[in-house]
């Protein structure tokens, strides 16, 4: 890093402001087209089918770059969170959809003649059992009588009777739900096969299989597997059910979520549009079904920059909700959430607080004070109380001291937020220092974190590094406030141990795998830090205020020289993955 650039950090006139205004803007290139949590870690919060996103933005000011971060609903239900994709691959099928396969595959046959024998009763008894047991949730029980009924159905029915490849299916389907992948996928592919054979590659029964053979693949991230899937399926549906049937629809929305993993918004959000014109057509627009596809679309819009669409469509999301499930469901309480976090953007600051408010109040009393959820509820009321500060020092009709009581009440609410956030990662450490002991003695080796261990210790650690982070920066905005040089200069060193620190968690997190602090998240957080240091140290150099016996200004060069490689191998990864 240059002098001529390390000048423009010490010369900016927009501390004050930008810091905060870095809250909005278009989102970073470099990261944004890299692997997500959605992809690589989940963490994109579900609640009874309304899906959030965190919502990167930066601003590129005049003395470097500044990464803030809002999140929209990312830290949800405890430590384990998953994204739309893993949701929609995952979601079971129901006793009564496997029942509609059946019959589907019976309805085929009644103008031949179908066994009858002791083998076909049991096939049936067995199916029903399984069926029943799976939809209670009693999976292992559930997967003793589909085996039975495999083996019945080819002892009955004949090995290529399609009565075999619904039982195949139904056993896969199971496995699926365990992420047995490799033992639902061969189960699957058998069942389109049999099919095929038997019924003939363009019947409906075909087409649900590769359905759910897609669903496989996408849990597995196989997208373009599960894109060649589901396409065809769609194809056969259009074809047999019609293209205003319900599950063409289902299909297509599926689709869509495969072509919006692969980076093509354009045609997911069309997709998605078709799939919910269908849903209103057919007179349930208002269904959780379509709210789910509704709050999908909401989130490609907002992506895509389209934020007064995407209020609108918020909006309605809201009012069906409150609708079908109360204005104090936690569902309810997330398309609060989502649709505060969209008028932040929009600068509608007042009305997004009114709504964060009530997300913190109704959180507080359905899951508890030091609920992960409520601590980010505090972040993303703290930013709001920011910007309206930043507000009020860039109006010159305000007093200095009313702004400055709201960034000492943004103080407050960061502080909470970490100290609910510290909490959480105490207890994930310990959880998952437990569980790799007790792996490790069992093993007699030591034991790498594996998916679901990231998955518990990604959303509290990235929860406190983004409560420090931006408790550095208003912490700054203080001392810029400060009614004199003595506390301004306490504030301004007191900055520097938040950023310090929030860095130190990143460089080297207590007993945790270079896999931790690899995930874009987290490097996303880093990289911001590493800038609101630098600014600071350039600014306070004349002050005495760093730590370490070398110049401040040797040591800003040094983070953003830091923070350059960091972009410069993310964005190397990212041409990696395309080229791949």
């Amino acid at each position: 890093m240059g002098t001529r650039a390390l000048g423009r950090l010490a010369n900016s006139s927009h501390w004050n402001r930008s810091l905060a205004s870095a809250l909005l803007g278009s989102r970073e290139s470099s990261f944004r087209s890299g692997k997500s949590l959605s992809s690589s870690y989940p963490v994109l919060g579900t609640t009874a089918g309304i899906f959030t996103s965190t919502d990167v933005v930066t601003n590129q000011s005049s003395f470097g770059r500044i990464w803030v971060y809002l999140i929209s609903g990312v830290l949800s239900w405890g430590g384990i969170h998953t994204s739309l994709a893993e949701e929609l691959s995952a979601r079971p099928s129901t006793a009564d959809n496997m029942e509609q396969e059946v019959q589907l595959v019976e309805d085929s046959l009644q103008s031949s003649n179908q066994a009858s024998n002791p083998h076909t009763a049991r096939w049936r008894i067995y199916t029903d059992m399984g069926r029943d047991l799976f939809s209670q949730g009693r999976l292992d029980e559930a997967e003793k009588y589909f085996v039975r009924a495999l083996e019945e159905a080819k002892k009955g029915f004949g090995d290529r009777d399609p009565h075999v490849a619904s039982s195949c299916n139904n056993l896969a389907e199971l496995y699926r739900m365990r992420k047995e992948y490799a033992k639902a996928e061969p189960l699957f592919l058998e069942s389109v096969q049999r099919l095929e054979q038997a019924l003939g590659p363009m019947h409906e029964s075909v087409a649900f299989a590769l359905h759910n053979l897609a669903g496989t693949y996408l849990q597995q991230h196989n997208y373009e597997l599960a894109r060649t899937c589901y396409e065809r399926s769609l194809k056969i549906k259009e074809r047999k059910l019609g293209p205003n049937h319900p599950e063409y629809a289902n299909t297509m929305f599926h689709l869509a979520e495969v072509l919006r993993l692969q980076g093509n918004n354009v045609d997911a959000e069309h997709l998605i549009r078709d799939s919910l014109r269908i849903l209103e057509e057919g007179g349930v627009g208002h269904s959780q079904q379509a709210v789910r596809r509704m709050s999908r679309l909401a989130e490609i819009l907002v992506h895509s920059g389209k934020l007064q669409e995407a209020e609108i469509l918020q909006r309605k999301i809201l009012h069906i909700l409150e609708m079908l499930q109360g204005p104090e469901s936690l569902s309810t309480i997330t398309a609060v959430d989502n649709l505060a976090t969209t008028l932040q953007a929009l600068r509608k600051l007042d009305e997004a607080e009114e709504l964060f408010l009530r997300c913190l109040q109704v959180r507080q009393k359905a899951l508890s004070s030091t609920h992960i959820l409520v601590g980010s509820t505090l972040f993303k009321l703290a930013v709001v109380t920011t910007q309206q500060a930043d507000e009020m020092v860039a109006d010159k009709s305000r007093s200095v001291e009313e702004a400055r009581m709201a960034y000492e009440r943004a103080e407050d609410m960061l502080r909470q937020a970490i100290r609910i956030a510290e909490q959480r990662w105490e207890e994930a450490l310990g959880g998952v220092a437990a569980a790799d002991q007790a792996a490790s003695a069992m093993l007699g080796t030591d034991v790498s974190l594996g998916p679901k261990a990231l998955n518990t210790l990604i959303p509290p650690l990235l929860a406190l590094v983004r409560s420090l982070n931006a408790l550095g920066i208003v912490v700054m905005h203080l001392a810029d406030l400060a009614g004199s040089p003595v506390a301004a200069k306490e504030r301004t060193q007191e900055a520097e141990r938040v950023l310090r620190h929030c860095l130190t968690l990143l460089d080297k997190p207590p007993g945790i795998a270079q896999d931790l602090v690899e995930v874009p998240e987290l490097q996303r957080e880093y990289v911001s830090c590493l800038h609101h240091l630098a600014a600071l140290l350039v600014r306070t150099k004349d002050q005495g205020s760093s730590e370490n016996n070398k110049s401040a200004e040797e040591q800003a060069a040094r983070l953003l020289s830091r923070a350059e490689g960091i972009e410069a191998s993310h964005a190397a990864r990212i041409q990696a993955n395309l080229s791949n």
